[in-house]
């Protein structure tokens, strides 16, 4: 029995090959160069493993946009705190300014509208132990210390700056 291959040969007549032009998709060209500055430079105040720098984490988060829109206030000891509020979010959310680092809180369910009483935590400190407290009221703030994995009263935490708004 003799087999025939004509089944397994390229038809000229109606194959036609056809080729697709693939272009490499360049994600850096879509974030802004600032993101890379503030990552290089800025954030070796705290510990990066228990957040990310990921795009995701940061939707809609323009850091030069805190820098100019924010809201100086004067703290004993000697600095000056940048703070942008952001209460159109889901959640109330500061950002504070702190030596050129920007730091990003959450608004808490101890906090009071009524009395212009405001608390803002985040885990992420000025050092790898530590995590922040922002207490506003009014045009004064209070920045703690938050000790981690602890339930410690606010006002029993150490307080690292006392601020008045400029």
């Amino acid at each position: 029995m003799t087999g025939s291959l004509l089944g397994c040969q390229p038809n000229t007549e109606s194959d036609t090959v056809v080729s697709e032009e693939v272009t490499p998709v360049d994600d850096h060209a879509e974030h802004a160069h600032e993101e890379h500055d503030a990552m290089e430079k800025g954030h070796e105040g705290h510990n990066h493993e228990s957040h990310s720098h990921e795009e995701s984490a940061h939707a809609g988060h323009d850091h030069a946009e805190h820098a100019s829109n924010s809201t100086p206030f004067s703290c004993e000891p000697t600095a000056t705190i940048g703070v942008s509020y952001h209460d159109d979010a889901p959640l109330q959310t500061v950002h504070l300014l702190i030596d050129g680092i920007e730091y990003d809180l959450t608004a808490t369910s101890d906090s009071d509208a009524s009395t212009e009483k405001t608390i803002y935590t985040s885990d992420i400190g000025l050092d790898n132990t530590h995590g922040i407290i922002w207490q506003v009221n009014g045009d004064k703030a209070t920045l703690r210390n938050k000790t981690l994995g602890s339930n410690v009263a606010i006002e029993e935490e150490e307080v690292l700056f006392n601020c008045q708004k400029s």
